[in-house]
């Protein structure tokens, strides 16, 4: 009866821990499949009092869209009973495999994934620690090689390497030596992070990681552009940068690198872990520097950038605002591969408030830029400094709208794009008055006339610079005039309007006008209206030597005018030029009060034709005649001036007096003007005068000599041209030696 009776309390036992067994298993299943294990395996179990071995162990885990399997090849656990805690873990060769991402159950088509407040899926890589040390984390944790797949960058990429963990109380310690691969690129990583600071112990307190083979894992659209800039190896040590928070560790952090450029950070950071992390720079300053970079046909030396910088980095996208003192600065640049030379020295770029965004793999910015030079050469230009002030957009074409200034002062507007290809194409203008930029000219075109001013009226300049990858920049532009008055030299010209267009394309200078007026110019006597049309092309190896075609050319004079009488074309590089110029009613009463003598009159119409020589010398005119229209005309010369002619010479007395009211019915002259300046006149007049017999004819042979430049000079010195001509004029002739009044 005892003995039956024991069996039965055995046998309720035994059911007992066989209830106790199967309902522990029953929760770890359920609490594994809670945790996404979907299948768990052991084999060669080697029990021990303090230990517990395997000759394999596999899982396989599936969650977020994702599929894990694990073999782990003698993993041997250590335990501490009188801790109740996990001592050490060491495994053999362990395989990790991530299969590519799973269909959600019971759906006949894909659904998104579930996606972050950043707007990125949950497939992002989650950084977050907890925040005491799990009970259930061994205090060791070697595994002596472990290899992982996974798919990354529309690869597989392979893990292989060694790691390591160790903790005491609430401090840890991971190291990696590691290899990451994909296809033929090969990262290679080395890593020591502490983890851990009195209760919080998923704080990361410091630790150094190298990484070498950086270039080749670079994503295919950012590879052309940076590949020169980007190291090979980098190496990132992090200390503590004040009290943790719930998923938030600030850290002190300092980047160096070797190769490329030799970016360097160094800053202050707040590393938000989650689904998905990102990394704030609450204070950061980015550093550069490279000897030599070619890009778009530039050559570029002695670069060198320091960045002062805020911004939020995360898996797939970046955003890092320049603070104030941003500049990166380049010795000297060449343009290369232009058929036309330009070089530039001490050259900064500013870019305090600029926006740089990474979004996966396009890069863009937005925000102030301001680019100078201390010296810009360039054929055309003086040299000298140079500075740009623009608001810049850049995602893959740049858009920038500014201003283009230079020492010299002058203020250009300008909107300037460049495409994904390299071309870049700009717009510049700039309106001139006599309260801005009119005289800065003179200091910015090396052709510019150093004594050309604008006094009054307008003038609109717009010029387009279209700049291909390759070969020489096409410029071309238009100036239009408006009202515009001022000097030139020693002559004032007054109401200029009309327009004149100019384009420079590789190796051709061109410039054209269809009606340039001119209202008055004045080197001493008035010369107006002149009206210009025609076409100027050149060599831009010899911009004097082109050819030049007028289809309109007449100027205002004494009443009557000049001009070229029909379209002529010449080639300024073969000397000399002929120039007809037909004189048609041209007043003498006007001619003659243009003549610094009291007393000198006469009327009557004129015309001709002056043969104008236009030489390496200077402007001749051989064998021009003038001729006075019939009837004729009358002619009065200064009778005190005549007296003085006559000294007691009967002939001389008698032209005298016929001169003194002489009407004429005939007036012919010859007119040869030499480089030197002086006119010689070879006047014939024919008819009478009432001061000797009215009906009695004269004929009159008479030669006239006169100093052009000289006359010239007295007439501006007159008062007959305005106060600034006057006093170049008094400059020009004190340089010579000459004195004046």
């Amino acid at each position: 009866m005892t003995i039956r009776r024991s069996l039965r309390v055995l046998l309720i036992i035994l059911l007992v821990l066989a209830g106790i067994a199967w309902g522990s298993w029953s929760l770890v299943q359920a609490r594994l499949a809670d945790l996404g294990i979907e299948r768990i395996e052991f084999s060669g179990t080697d029990l021990g009092w303090n230990r517990i071995a395997f000759r394999s162990v596999e899982l396989v885990w599936s969650g977020n869209g994702r599929s894990l399997s694990l073999e782990a090849a003698d993993p041997r656990l250590t335990l501490d009973w009188l801790d109740w805690q996990l001592d050490t873990l060491v495994t053999g060769p362990t395989r990790i495999t991530q299969a590519g991402s799973l269909q959600p159950p019971s759906s006949s088509s894909p659904s998104p994934a579930p996606t972050s407040p950043t707007g990125r899926g949950a497939n992002a890589l989650e950084l977050t620690l907890p925040d005491t040390m799990p009970f259930w984390l061994p205090r060791h944790l070697e595994i002596e090689s472990l290899q992982a797949s996974f798919p990354c960058q529309g690869s597989r990429c392979r893990f292989q390497g060694q790691l390591e963990f160790h903790r005491e109380d609430e401090r840890a310690r991971a190291q990696v030596d590691a290899t990451l691969a994909r296809d033929d690129h090969t990262l290679a990583i080395q890593g020591d992070v502490r983890l851990g600071s009195g209760a919080r112990a998923g704080t990361i307190t410091g630790g150094e990681v190298r990484i070498s083979g950086i270039r080749p894992w670079l994503p295919g659209s950012m590879a052309a552009e940076l590949e020169r800039l980007v190291p090979a190896s980098a190496t990132l040590r992090f200390s503590p940068g004040g009290e943790p928070t719930p998923g938030q560790w600030p850290m002190n952090v300092a980047l160096t690198s070797e190769g490329g450029a030799g970016p360097a950070f160094e800053g202050e950071v707040v590393l938000h872990t989650g689904d998905p992390w990102r990394l704030d720079i609450t204070r950061g300053r980015l550093t550069a520097a490279l000897e030599r970079w070619t890009q778009s046909g530039w050559l570029l030396k002695d670069l060198r950038a320091d960045l002062p910088v805020t911004g939020v980095v995360a898996p797939s996208d970046a955003r890092l605002t320049l603070a104030s003192g941003a500049t990166v600065r380049v010795r000297h640049m060449d343009a290369f591969g232009w058929d036309t030379l330009m070089w530039l020295d001490g050259v900064a770029l500013s870019a305090g408030g600029l926006v740089v965004r990474l979004d996966d793999g396009q890069f863009s910015a937005e925000g102030p830029l301001a680019l100078s030079a201390e010296e810009l050469r360039y054929p055309g230009l003086v040299t000298q400094a140079w500075e740009m002030v623009a608001n810049v957009r850049w995602r893959q074409a740049l858009i920038a709208d500014g201003e283009l200034g230079n020492a010299a002062g002058a203020v250009m507007p300008f909107q300037v794009e460049r495409d994904a290809g390299g071309a870049l194409e700009a717009d510049l203008s700039m309106v001139l008055t006599p309260d801005d930029e009119a005289n800065h000219l003179a200091q910015t075109l090396a052709a510019w006339p150093e004594s050309l001013t604008l006094d009054k009226g307008r003038v609109d300049v717009a010029a387009n610079l279209a700049m291909p990858p390759q070969g020489s920049p096409d410029i071309s532009g238009e100036i239009l005039f408006d009202q515009a008055s001022g000097l030139h030299r020693t002559m004032a010209w007054q109401e200029l309007s009309g327009q004149v267009r100019g384009r420079w394309q590789g190796d051709r200078l061109s410039v054209s006008t269809e009606s340039l007026e001119l209202a008055s110019l004045n080197p001493g006597v008035p010369i107006g209206p002149i009206r210009l049309g025609g076409d100027y092309e050149a060599d831009t190896g010899a911009p004097g030597q082109g050819r030049l075609t007028l289809t309109e050319a007449s100027a205002g004079f004494a009443g009557g005018s000049l001009s070229i009488p029909e379209t002529t074309t010449w080639n300024l590089g073969e000397m000399p030029l002929r120039v007809p110029v037909d004189v048609r009613g041209m007043q003498l009463s006007a001619l003659m009060n243009l003549y610094p003598t009291e007393g000198l009159a006469g009327e009557g119409t004129l015309e001709g034709r002056l043969p104008v020589v236009v030489g390496p010398e200077g402007v001749r005119i051989d064998d021009g005649r003038i001729t006075a229209l019939p009837p004729g005309g009358r002619l009065q010369l200064p009778a005190d001036k005549l007296r003085g002619m006559v000294q007691g010479n009967a002939a001389m007395a008698l032209v005298a007096r016929a001169m003194e009211n002489f009407h004429y019915r005939l007036l012919e002259s010859g007119i040869n003007y030499g480089e030197d300046g002086t006119l010689l006149l070879d006047l014939k007049l024919r008819g009478s005068s009432p001061e000797v017999d009215s009906d009695r004819p004269v004929v009159l042979n008479i030669n006239l000599q006169e100093d052009i430049p000289a006359l010239m000079t007295s007439l501006q010195l007159s008062g007959r041209v305005n106060e600034a001509v006057k006093e170049r004029v008094r400059e020009r002739l004190m340089q010579e030696g000459v004195e004046t009044q």
